[in-house]
């Protein structure tokens, strides 16, 4: 069966075996970014990268996983009978993802594990989630909901294609690692960890656990304030109705909780793969035609379509002048489809299809059309 693993990644292969010193000025400042750095701390940790990534190149499967307790479980669940299968990890129809924090240290980290991976001709892809690090519990909630988001946006659709989708949690800090117990519970076919006292596989199954279908009423019920809630801190009094299990309230402002914004993103896969649904913003029509094309795709294209949708209302109905750039909603010069003046972006795949609309005389943006992107030269 194709597998997708989706491995958490720690800090532990850089101070695994490195001099005391260079221990402690890791791990004191572990939660930093690149721009927290000086020029010298840069160097001192490119050397002490370097070395751990020649070391592990030049490693036998073996004495890798002592040195990463992220390729220790990957190496783990691709040996049989004792030997690494170093082929069927890098069959080009498995995917394997290396989940890290946006901090300095935690990217090094991910890149020393590619590293070894292309080594091994292993394609692994590096998934970094912002604001995913322990300097405070805020900056560490919002990580958490963009990791929520990143395996309801990315894992499902690989399911409904036949993949089997492994969480491995070896590596990666406590928190992150129990925020990917409860993840894996609803997104992957089975959780693998090593056992402490011998260094054998554990593999957990998935569990037999489904979303509350109460919870899921909450969120048709009120489906659009779940849909601003994705952008924006709602008052108190918007929320009127809603579990405060799915919410988060702080000075008077609710936004969505963890369990809150799982649930969300499991209903909105429902609802937006059913088909075309009503843009949030009053000010866009989208026509007919549009409606037919868009539901005639698959269902992971209707999803697409819809969160893009919301996010161009977001855009229109801000003022802002931040043209968002997963929209990047933009003037057609030479309008080579009328009515259409602008297009905006749809997804990048399958073509790079895109939007396009004409405002009218009351302001509204109508969605005119959908498809394949148009030449540069006709802009």
């Amino acid at each position: 069966m194709k597998t997708i693993t989706v491995s958490t990644c720690g800090t532990s292969i850089l101070t695994n075996g490195t001099h005391e010193d260079d221990v402690k000025f890791l791990r004191s400042n572990a939660n930093k970014r690149q721009s927290e750095y000086n020029l010298e701390e840069i160097a001192k940790i490119n050397n002490i990268v370097s070395e751990k990534s020649i070391l592990l190149v030049n490693s036998e499967p073996k004495d890798v996983q002592r040195l990463s307790a992220e390729l220790n479980g990957f190496i783990s669940f691709y040996t049989h009978e004792g030997k690494f299968d170093a082929i069927e990890a890098g069959n080009h129809e498995n995917i394997h993802y290396l989940i890290h924090t946006d901090t300095f240290q935690g990217s090094k980290t991910a890149e020393i594990i590619k590293a070894w991976g292309q080594a091994h001709n292993i394609n692994m892809q590096l998934v970094q989630i912002d604001d995913l690090n322990t300097s405070s519990v805020e900056e560490f909630r919002i990580g958490a909901n963009n990791l929520i988001e990143w395996c309801a946006q990315s894992l499902p659709g690989y399911r409904e294609q036949g993949y089997r989708v492994i969480f491995n949690l070896v590596g990666g800090f406590k928190s992150l690692q129990g925020y990917m117990q409860t993840l894996g519970m609803f997104y992957a076919d089975e959780i693998i960890y090593i056992f402490e006292t011998g260094g054998e596989l554990l593999r957990i199954p998935k569990l037999p656990v489904d979303f509350d279908t109460n919870a899921k009423q909450y969120v048709l019920d009120h489906f659009n304030t779940f849909r601003r809630m994705q952008f924006v801190c709602l008052p108190v009094n918007e929320c009127a109705g809603i579990p405060e299990t799915l919410l988060e309230i702080m000075d008077d402002k609710c936004t969505l909780s963890v369990w809150g914004r799982i649930i969300w993103e499991d209903t909105l896969r429902d609802k937006y793969g059913a088909g075309v649904v009503e843009p949030l913003s009053e000010r866009i029509i989208i026509t007919d035609k549009v409606k037919d094309k868009i539901n005639d795709l698959e269902r992971n294209r209707r999803v697409m379509f819809n969160k893009q949708i919301d996010e161009l209302s977001r855009y229109i109905d801000s003022g802002s002048k931040n043209n968002l750039n997963s929209v990047n909603l933009r003037q057609l010069t030479k309008s080579p489809i009328p009515p259409s003046t602008h297009e905006f972006n749809l997804w990048p795949d399958a073509g790079g299809w895109r939007g396009f609309c004409h405002r009218d005389e009351d302001n509204n943006w109508v969605i005119d059309d959908a498809g394949m992107g148009l030449n540069h030269n006709q802009h």
